[in-house]
């Protein structure tokens, strides 16, 4: 029998809630991790750390009380187990990036980007944290030059049968005007994971959005055909709209 591979506690670090939402939606959707929490502040998103534990955490840079580059520092500083931090931000300075690769983040994007983007950031990641479990299953004190070198193929995305970091990235969705392209791939993902349809409501709540905002991101989905609308009786015998991903694109 198989054993389950144990999901990846993850937390999410973002001052915008409904980025935050976004980003819990790429992570339940991808399928490898679980989203213990979100904070919207440094000082949070540091307790949250110490409370739940996590494995790794989406760390923005813009945060209210505190660069995401002083909660990297405080998180180095940190005993115990090492925590893996990806970076997701807008922020492009250079000194600012130094300073997160001298803090150790595995990856570090910039926004906006598409679903594509951030779902091969997390291959990359779950690679990468396989390969850490399994030198630790072995028992062994120290790794050979070789396995280190693997370990860093892994990380960087380079690795066998993985796309090439210069790669471009897949295009999104082209999207009509009041549309996000990033919130249009979150609940084309939260969708596609959800193979028995969900509600407006349903998206809106795993995501952080407002409801009559994610009827018209589903409808927009249903007008080029790769969703469908499926009646479903509630117990007041009203029917609501259940939204099924059909992966039938038409284009634009």
């Amino acid at each position: 029998m198989t054993r389950a591979v144990p999901l990846i506690p993850t937390l999410v670090v973002d001052d915008d809630h409904q980025v935050a939402g976004i980003h819990t939606g790429f992570l339940l959707a991808h399928g490898a991790f679980d989203v213990v929490g979100a904070a919207h502040t440094g000082a949070r998103a540091l307790e949250l750390v110490d409370e739940l534990h996590p494995r790794l955490v989406l760390l923005d840079i813009h945060l209210p009380d505190m660069t995401g580059i002083e909660v990297l520092r405080a998180l180095r500083n940190r005993p115990g187990e090492p925590l893996d931090v990806i970076a997701i931000t807008a922020a492009r300075e250079l000194d600012t990036v130094r300073a997160a690769v001298a803090g150790g983040v595995l990856h570090y994007l910039v926004k906006p980007f598409n679903a594509a983007v951030l779902n091969q950031r997390l291959d990359h990641y779950v690679a990468y944290r396989r390969d850490v479990d399994t030198h630790a299953a072995d028992g062994a004190a120290s790794l050979d030059q070789g396995r280190i070198d693997q370990l860093l193929r892994t990380t960087a995305g380079t690795d066998s049968g993985s796309t090439p970091s210069g790669s471009p990235p897949a295009p999104t969705v082209a999207t009509p005007k009041g549309l996000s392209a990033p919130t249009l791939d979150a609940v084309m993902l939260d969708l596609r994971s959800h193979g028995r349809g969900t509600s407006a409501s349903d998206v809106a709540d795993r995501l952080g959005m407002a409801r009559v905002s994610a009827r018209r991101y589903l409808e927009f989905l249903v007008s080029r055909g790769q969703a469908r609308i499926v009646p479903q009786y509630g117990s007041a015998g009203r029917p609501e709209k259940f939204y099924v991903w059909t992966d039938g694109s038409r284009g634009t």
